[in-house]
Formats: C-alpha cells, structure tokens, sequence
C-alpha cells in the first residue's frame, strides 16, 4: 500500500513538474478564437486548452 501511494505521489509530481496537467475549462473562460488559432481545442485567456 505504501509503494503503491508512493509511485502515485511521484508520478503526479513529475506530471505536475513537467506541465502536464489537466484543468477543467468552463465556458466563461472560452474566447472567441481568430483564424489558424487553436487547431484542437478551444482558446482562452492563457492560450490553447
């Protein structure tokens, strides 16, 4: 139980270091997006999500 919770906790350490992690994006943060912007997802303040 402790390796286990142990390989969790880094394993989210390293994903969270390495910016790989996922937020949720609410609709008020969604801006309309220009021509060639975001060619997956939506645009927001911070960029592509």
């Amino acid at each position: 139980m402790k390796v286990s919770l142990a390989l969790l906790t880094t394993l989210c350490a390293s994903l969270a270091t390495a910016g790989v992690v996922i937020t949720p994006v609410r609709q008020n943060q969604v801006i309309p997006a220009n021509s060639g912007d975001c060619f997956f997802g939506v645009t927001t303040p911070q960029g592509c999500a």
